[in-house]
Order: C-alpha cells, then structure tokens, then sequence
C-alpha cells in the first residue's frame, strides 16, 4: 500500500489496515492514532515523531523502524518484532511489548512508565535513561547484552529479577548488563 492511499483511507474513517505492507515508508509525524496495523510489514518505515497513541501493532514486523520521538501511548506491539528498531526518547506509557523481539531495540530516554515487558526478549537491548515506574517486567524469554545505565524508577523487586536472569555484555556501550543493574556480586 502506498503512504498516501493509506492517509487518505486514514482520514476518511478507516482504522483497519492490518497485514498492509509499509516496509520503508515515510510516515514522519503522521497522526495515526487508534490505527489497527495488526500483522503489518513496517521494515524500515520511518515513524519518528508519529501520533499512534491506543495502534494495535500486535504481530507487526517493525525491524530497523524508526519511532524515535513517536508519542505511543496506549499502543499494543504484543508478539512483534521490533528487533533493530529506534524508539530512542518515546512515549510509550502503558504500551504492550508482550512476547515482543526486542533485540538490538534502542529505548534511549524513552517514557516506558507501565509498559509492560512480559516474555519479551531483551537481547542486546537499550534502556539507557529510561523511565520505567510501574514497568511490568517478567518471565522474559531472554535478557543477555542489555543495557540499563541510568534506568530510572525501577523497582527493587524488578531490579533483583533482572539480576537473577541478565548475563553479557551491551554490543555497542560494552557495559555489562548486571553492571548497569547495580547487581550485588
């Protein structure tokens, strides 16, 4: 589907876009809010700064798609793959990543207060600086190569799960995981 077809479709009333495929698309800024892109192809979109407060993106394909800046609140990226993706300073209060592919998924200074993390996999992600009050993180399949320097608000409890599972190193900041955690030894 072409961009423009899909905000004109938008703009007339229709939320449903789910399976489309957008992979590249320039949606910088669009105001996108309550869009259903269930199953969708977004590889490589460009979403920076896009409105998607309440999207459904349950099962989309986000790899090395930008949404930096994206004002996500609400959204529900459950069993998506977000690997390679930039959310670097989002907010994504009350967002769904359950069961999501994280890898290698960039949430630098992000808003991530009541995301929730459940099963997810967190390898080589980066939560450098991000805010995670009232975060749900639990059961993740994976958490190796993370990177939590400056995290902020998280709680005991989570911390002390955090550090009975993360294992490595982050690829780029070289730091260790259990290290940013503040693990005891």
């Amino acid at each position: 589907m072409e961009v423009a077809q899909l905000l004109d479709l938008y703009a007339q009333g229709q939320r449903n876009f789910s399976n489309v495929d957008l992979s590249d698309a320039q949606l910088k800024s669009a105001n996108l809010i309550g869009i259903d892109l269930r199953g969708a192809t977004l590889n490589k979109a460009d979403l920076s700064s896009a409105n998607l407060i309440d999207a459904n993106l349950t099962g989309a394909n986000l790899i090395e798609t930008s949404l930096r800046g994206a004002l996500l609140r609400g959204a529900n990226f459950s069993d998506a793959d977000l690997s390679w993706a930039n959310l670097t300073w989002a907010n994504s209060s009350n967002t769904k990543f359950i069961r999501a592919n994280l890898s290698v998924t960039n949430f630098s200074g992000a808003n991530l207060i009541e995301a929730d993390f459940t099963a997810a996999i967190m390898k080589g992600s980066n939560l450098r600086g991000t805010n995670l009050r009232g975060a749900i993180i639990q059961n993740l399949r994976i958490c190796a190569d993370t990177e939590f320097t400056g995290v902020r608000n998280l709680d005991e409890r989570t911390r002390l799960y955090l550090c009975s599972i993360a294992i490595g190193t982050h690829p780029f900041t070289k730091n260790d995981s259990r290290q940013t955690l503040g693990c005891p030894i």
